[in-house]
């Protein structure tokens, strides 16, 4: 094998996606900063942040629902 070519090794990662609804951008930050010093012994340990709006379902009031089973 020549000196500069290189070999790739497989392993194996463990991937975790969490979604929550959070009330403020310094919420979600804290709880990145809890799950970050969960993670800190392991240095390869990679975490994607991020804040994505959603629409939020209102459940429709009694008098709301009354008017359309009529």
């Amino acid at each position: 094998m020549d000196e500069n070519e290189h070999t790739i090794e497989m392993v194996d990662i463990c991937t975790i996606q969490i979604a929550f609804p959070v009330d403020t951008d310094e919420q979600a930050i804290g709880y990145k900063k809890k799950i970050s010093d969960v993670l800190a012994d392991i240095p390869q340990a990679r975490i994607e942040f991020s804040l994505t709006p959603m629409p939020k379902r209102i459940k429709p009031s009694a008098d709301r629902l009354a008017k359309s089973n009529q």
